[in-house]
Parts: structure tokens; C-alpha cells; sequence
């Protein structure tokens, strides 16, 4: 059945570039708005066509052939065969692979390795014997645990109420509160972190933006809602203050003296995560980093022992005495 279409303007031209890759010769106006129909079974009128078609000729090398009704459109094609790939261009292809294939448990991450695996193997044959020897010779270790249960569908689903600006309904199950809650969110942004899925969006029933596991999200629905983001969410500041995924609205900088071993573990592998580090001449190093949440930074700096100090804030100090209390009274009861 022939529907009018009602595609983003992105899913529409999409259409369009793929009519246009099928065909060896230029197709008019009128072909491609009989192919949309039989192929996607959407009906989009010629003149909405010619508008997309004028959009992607701007990009992409789309060349026009007479006049009138008869002009006929054509894309150049190119292959695979066409390119010569450098070494270091075929071990950065070999890289990629191997780094979307620790992503192959949930569906985005299959569907881009099948993708990627598709298009290498249409690389000449004289490169494969590199590969091969990649194979043997360089490992990347998969060492992230994708959410299995979130589609492609459902990422389209949120990313289109996105680019609408249209509200969603969810029904949410919370891990801090182990309950599920029904909520509508203004949905700003997604993100991806460790092989997780998140949304950030504003939350109408805390009144307050939030993050969201989309692997927690039960059932979705795209309301009929406009919203606008509100003006004083910045992204970057957003995420700037975050330690791994919490967020507050308080802001703590954190200064943390290492010594011994431990100051060389965060100079090699946790330098990128503070704001500023100070090496001193002993070999300690003073870590400052602001956040605005301890509990994640809080049992990272456990992880140290007695070669981590905590410096400031009084508050976080008092946490981590805490903290130790209450593990010592364990072990001594124990």
C-alpha cells in the first residue's frame, strides 16, 4: 500500500541517492518518484523531488541531462578498485574493523562491522595478504560490554524526536530506585559511553535535565509536543564536569595527592582526566579535577589506598573517612 510519505527530509534524500546508485544511466523526475513509491512504498510529490535534488547536488556529484520533464539526473559512481591505499591507510582500515567489532553485541555495532566488512571486501585482492598478517600480529582486546537490547529502530526513534523537537513518553526503570516510572522527557542529545547508550533530556517529572539509560527505557512513544531546549543547556558544560556518568548541579574541585606507585599510575593512564596536575620534585603529584558528583571519584581514589591523600574539599575528605571507617570496622568485625 502507497502511503504519503511522511520521511524526514534526511530519510527522503537518502531514498533519492539510493535510486540514483541503482541506475547505470540518468533517471527524470518522474522515475524516481515511481521508484520511491515501489520501492519504499511512499508517494512524494515531483516537486518535492526536484527541491531535495537541488539540496544534493550541492554535495554530491549529481549531474543533470536536458530539459524540461525529460531531464534526466545521474550520479558518478565510484569504486573501491578506483583507490590506492597507502599502508598506513590499510592499517587504519584493519583499526577501525577491530575497534567497531568490541561494539558487535548490539545491533547498531553489528550492523556498522557488517557494513565496514562489506566494503573491505571489495579492496583488491593484493591487499588481503596485509590484512591477514594484521590478523596475526595486532590484537585489541574487546573490553566493552554493549547493551544488547537497544535497536537501531529505537535510536532512530529518539534521534528523530530530536531533530523534530518533539516530546517523548517513557516508561523508565531506574536503577537507583530499582522501580519503573512513566515520565515525559524533551529529548536533547544522545551519547555513547563504555558500549552504553544515554540520552540527556529534561525531565517533566523531577523538572530538571536528567540522563537516561536507553537500555532502561521499556516503552517509548513520540508525542505530538513541541519543546524547546532550554537556553542555558550547554553541552560541553554539561558533560565537562562529569567523572565517569553521574551529574549534579553542585560543583566540587577535587585536589588529590598521590604518592609512591600510585603517582605514576595516574601520570601514565589518568592524566587526561584531571584539569590540572602538578608534578612536585619528591615524585608526588598533586590531581585537581572538578566535578559535580563524588560518589564515582570518590571510589576511584578508594581504589589507591594509603598512596592517594585527599586535600579538598572538607567535604570530600569527611566522605572518604567515612568510607574508610566503615570498611575497617568490617574487617576488623569480620
Amino acid at each position: 500500500m502507497i502511503k504519503n510519505s511522511d520521511s524526514t527530509q534526511l530519510e527522503r534524500q537518502w531514498k533519492i541517492l539510493s535510486i540514483l546508485s541503482w541506475e547505470n544511466k540518468g533517471v527524470t523526475i518522474n522515475q524516481i518518484y515511481n521508484r520511491i513509491a515501489k520501492n519504499f512504498g511512499e508517494k512524494v510529490s515531483p516537486k518535492t523531488i526536484k527541491r531535495d535534488l537541488d539540496d544534493l547536488t550541492m554535495v554530491f556529484p549529481i549531474y543533470e541531462d536536458g530539459e524540461g520533464r525529460g531531464t534526466t539526473y545521474a550520479l558518478e559512481k565510484y569504486k573501491i578498485e578506483d583507490f590506492v591505499f597507502s599502508v598506513q591507510e590499510l592499517f587504519s582500515l584493519f583499526f577501525l574493523r577491530e575497534i567497531i567489532r568490541k561494539y558487535d553485541t548490539s545491533e547498531p555495532g553489528k550492523l556498522a562491522l557488517q557494513l565496514l566488512e562489506r566494503i573491505i571486501s571489495y579492496i583488491p585482492s593484493i591487499y588481503d595478504d596485509y590484512i591477514d598478517r594484521l590478523y596475526k600480529t595486532f590484537l585489541i582486546q574487546k573490553d566493552i560490554d554493549s547493551d544488547t537490547n537497544v535497536t537501531v529502530e529505537t535510536l532512530k526513534m529518539i534521534n528523530d524526536a530530536i531533530v523534530e523537537k518533539k516530546c517523548i513518553k517513557i516508561r523508565y526503570y531506574s536503577f537507583t530506585s530499582d522501580s519503573e516510572t512513566v515520565r515525559e522527557v524533551n529529548p536533547y542529545i544522545m551519547y555513547e559511553k563504555d558500549g552504553h547508550y544515554y540520552l540527556t533530556g529534561f525531565c517533566k517529572l523531577h523538572n530538571e535535565i536528567r540522563d537516561f539509560r536507553i537500555s532502561r527505557m521499556k516503552e517509548i512513544e513520540v508525542l505530538n509536543k513541541s519543546f524547546e531546549i532550554l537556553p542555558e543547556f550547554d553541552k560541553t558544560k554539561y558533560y565537562k564536569y562529569t567523572w565517569n556518568i553521574l551529574k549534579g548541579s553542585t560543583r566540587y574541585k577535587i585536589e588529590i595527592k598521590f604518592t609512591g606507585n600510585a603517582a605514576r599510575l595516574v601520570k601514565e593512564y589518568d592524566r587526561y582526566r584531571a584539569d590540572d596536575l602538578i608534578e612536585n620534585e619528591d615524585g608526588s603529584i598533586i590531581f585537581i579535577k572538578t566535578v559535580s558528583q563524588l560518589d564515582e571519584i570518590k571510589r576511584w581514589v578508594l581504589g589507591f589506598g594509603s598512596d592517594a591523600e585527599v586535600l579538598g574539599p572538607q567535604e570530600f575528605k569527611d566522605m572518604i573517612y567515612n568510607e574508610i571507617i566503615k570498611m575497617a570496622e568490617k574487617i576488623k568485625g569480620a
